[in-house]
């Protein structure tokens, strides 16, 4: 006889399993119960209702709730699917009847006479309350993922789907010692009984905790999907947290040729690798990302501009196939050049701090944490932020040296200035008119010249492009906090600018007007693809479905905005601030050059992107001729890629490629079961990692509530976007054709405040949310419809 086997909870409906739990949990507490099925509500409902009244408990109100035969079944779970009651008063018949039946009625398409009503006080006191699951749901890593609300307190505005939202990853064998947070203790603590308790299967569980950290369990029931996880992922995720864990031992150490005495990681800081390649890109879209971008233009382009250079120093990381910035490289770059050693280690210091201390802006920190430029707050924003931090010489110090770099962007000096850049932009755009895909070797040496092209007349230019663009967002923000500008006038200006895209959503419209424009529209845009640096995603001369809507709604760009008369009292608020600065300059040339900079920028973006896609598509042919797909290449790294023109394989090129991306497609199957938070900064973060909450960056002042549409990189382009508001996971240029579409408004997952997109909503005046994190981007996927209101700054989903 198996004792232990008899000693395990088996498993019921909801009324049935927490009645069997109830005398023997410890960790936890389960409230008084009483339930019967809804044959006997039918045949004696006084019955019933005396036995509610004899039921035990501390308040006057209970909740009613549905327990239904199969809503927690092994194969199956409906959570959520019928009606709970809550606040029902229990001296009250009449109320207590009229629930009864709602939840009753609540069973209609699974209609069961053994159907059961749970009967429960209410809770009072509540401060936190939610669900957790004991492994993570998509492939049974193994976490408990812990998704609460701690502002409402309420107990079902996590299943409901309503309410503040918030998530913590624990790691299984976490230590309690490591667990900071008495409250979230105890939840674990409550859990691993339960888990003991019920043999150790996956669990799902509903809990409250009060004032005095005692946990009360609601509900508690079989994860389904578990038949369908892998059996080794818990062992895979424990050898790759070792290793993760010595790796950020030395990186988060101090390090020779950086200042400041630890550093975080994070997905969305400065290049926003969330935004532009995804949170977990496969190898090919990161190694290009990392050769164009992060392994050296970030720090060449800034140095030019007289940023200190952190030589030979890589921006981004990758941990287990997720990509993180290292802020602390990133900072280091954001300092004007020739400050004291100390003075720069006292700022990347309190730069560090003051991110870690407010993790929301993640993706906000040339804003909201670091001073990149001498804007019109900058006294007032330093002493707010880092108070005596500096001695009165040392911030002197490096307030100068910021003026001198900000005027030098201004005057347009130096060899990061905008005029030459631009000039260097044109150029190269001149060089790819004269040359012909068709025409170029589909070798990987044709393949590494055009990366050449891309990173040194491409990517280089545009990383500079990029900076002046936020120098003058800085500069227009801080205007508007100092009253030179209204926040509309702002928003006003921005729409008076045309850029790249005012001209595809034009040119789109002509196509679909007349396709014999088609020839043209294809030479300009037809390499943009959505997603970059994806092999995978096709590019817009090979979309077939591209023009296929049966109408264009350009909308917003429908019609050129009326150009932008500066009034006589902005001019001279804005002369006053430049005055304040000692700048020879003219509000005019402020505003001039900041339209260039936004510009540029975009402009910029179009001509490298132009390379990196040629690029693609000859790897592709390459591809096909050595016998690898679009879905093989994508598993390779260029880099041993490239390093074949110079050290040949030994073997066939298609044995070997095939068994490279064969492994490099177990090793990302297995990174992706890793679960890690948007920021690290500690080497026990990879045990414990909340998804810190991101505060959107909203676009626009206006107010829309519509049907929500997510859209991915294979989303036909004839979907019907008209009128709904359009959500992306992360979007770039090559999500542009949105704007033809009448869209009512734009919410991504990803994305700063100035980012491709937060830039093409405000220049179409279009209702945006940019960057609004995990949990609330998939919360809002689940609604029918989507509030956004840019004025106030709420996004939430609307229940029917």
């Amino acid at each position: 006889m198996n004792r232990a086997a008899d000693n395990i909870v088996r498993f019921g409906t909801k009324s049935e399993t927490l009645e069997r739990l109830q005398p023997r949990v410890t960790r936890s507490q389960i409230l008084p119960l009483y339930f019967f099925t809804a044959r006997q509500w039918r045949d004696d409902p006084a019955d019933v209702l005396q036995n509610i009244a004899r039921l035990e408990h501390g308040g006057f109100f209970v909740i009613v709730r549905s327990s239904a035969q199969n809503e927690d079944s092994v194969n199956s779970s409906m959570a959520g699917l019928f009606t709970s009651c809550l606040n029902v008063s229990i001296t009250d018949p009449r109320a207590l009847s009229v629930a009864i039946e709602q939840v009753i009625a609540s069973f209609a398409e699974h209609r069961c006479e053994d159907n059961q009503v749970l009967i429960q006080p209410m809770l009072t006191s509540i401060q936190m309350s939610g669900v957790v699951m004991t492994h993570d749901l998509e492939h049974g890593a193994p976490y408990y993922v812990v998704n609460y609300d701690d502002e409402s307190g309420l107990t079902d505005t996590i299943t409901g789907g309503q309410g503040i939202q918030k998530t913590v990853l624990v790691y299984r064998d976490t230590e309690s010692a490591q667990l900071r947070s008495p409250r979230l203790q105890a939840v674990i603590d409550a859990c691993r009984e339960l888990e003991a308790l019920c043999g150790n299967v996956p669990l799902d569980i509903e809990f409250a905790v009060d004032r005095h950290q005692q946990v009360y369990v609601l509900q508690v029931r079989r994860i389904t999907l578990c038949n369908t996880w892998h059996p080794v992922t818990e062992r895979r995720v424990a050898r790759q947290l070792e290793h993760i864990q010595r790796f950020l031992g030395k990186r988060l150490a101090p390090q020779a040729g950086l200042y400041g005495d630890s550093t975080l990681l994070g997905v969305m800081p400065d290049w926003n690798p969330a935004e532009i390649i995804g949170t977990t890109p496969r190898p090919l879209a990161a190694s290009l990302y990392r050769r164009l971008v992060t392994d050296s233009t970030w720090r060449e382009a800034r140095a030019l501009m007289g940023y200190h250079h952190p030589r030979h120093q890589a921006l981004m990381v990758m941990l287990g196939h997720h990509p993180y910035i290292d802020v602390r490289c990133s900072f280091n770059s954001f300092l004007p050049a020739g400050l004291e050693p100390g003075l720069c280690t006292k700022l990347v210091n309190a730069w560090l701090q003051r991110l870690q201390a407010h993790p929301q802006w993640h993706d906000k920190v040339e804003f909201e944490v670091v001073q990149t430029c001498l804007d019109f707050t900058f006294d007032a924003d330093f002493a707010e932020r880092y108070g005596d931090s500096l001695s009165t010489a040392e911030q002197r110090t490096y307030r100068s040296a910021l003026d001198q770099l900000t005027l030098r962007a201004l005057s347009g000096d130096g060899a990061g200035a905008l005029p030459p850049l631009l000039d260097q932009v044109r150029a190269h755009e001149r060089q790819q008119q004269n040359r012909r895909l068709d025409a170029l070797p589909a070798d990987l040496d044709g393949i590494h010249r055009l990366l050449l092209d891309c990173r040194e007349q491409g990517t280089l230019p545009f990383a500079m492009l990029a900076r002046h663009a936020f120098i003058a967002e800085a500069l227009l923000r801080s205007a508007c906090r100092r009253g030179a500008l209204s926040t509309e006038r702002l928003l006003a200006w921005k729409q008076s600018i045309h850029t790249v895209t005012t001209e595809l959503t034009r040119e789109y419209a002509q196509v679909c007007a007349d396709a014999r424009t088609l020839p043209a529209f294809v030479a300009k845009f037809g390499h943009l693809r959505p997603g970059t640096y994806d092999i995978t995603s096709l590019r817009y001369d090979e979309r077939h479905d591209l023009f296929a809507a049966a109408t264009v709604e350009l909308g917003h760009g429908e019609s050129p905005q009326a150009a932008f008369q500066l009034q006589p009292e902005e001019r001279q608020a804005l002369q006053g601030l430049i005055g304040e600065q000692g700048w020879p300059l003219s509000t005019e040339h402020l505003l001039d050059y900041a339209s260039q900079a936004i510009q540029a920028r975009e402009y910029a973006k179009l001509v490298f992107t132009r390379d990196l896609s040629d690029a693609l598509q000859l790897l592709v042919s390459w591809g096909a001729d050595v016998g690898l797909a679009r879905e093989d290449l994508s598993f390779l790294d260029i880099h041993p890629l490239l390093d074949s023109l110079t050290t040949p394989l030994m073997d066939d090129t298609d044995r070997v490629l095939l068994e490279a991306a064969s492994q490099a497609r177990r090793s990302y199957e297995q990174g992706i079961s890793l679960k890690l938070g948007h920021l690290i900064s500690a080497v026990d973060d990879v045990f414990v990692a909340p998804l810190h909450r991101s505060l959107p960056n909203f676009i626009t002042r206006q107010n829309v509530e519509a049907i929500g549409m997510e859209l991915r990189q294979d989303t036909p382009a004839s979907a019907p976007l008209k009128g709904k508001i359009v959500c992306i996971e992360n979007a770039d240029p090559g999500y542009d054709w949105v704007f033809t579409r009448g869209i009512a408004g734009l919410v991504t997952q990803y994305g700063g405040a100035n980012s491709h997109m937060a830039i093409r909503c405000a220049e179409f005046g279009i209702p945006a949310a940019i960057g609004c994190g995990e949990q609330l981007f998939n919360r809002i996927l689940r609604s029918p419809r989507i509030a956004l209101n840019c004025r106030d700054k709420t996004l939430n989903p609307v229940q029917p």
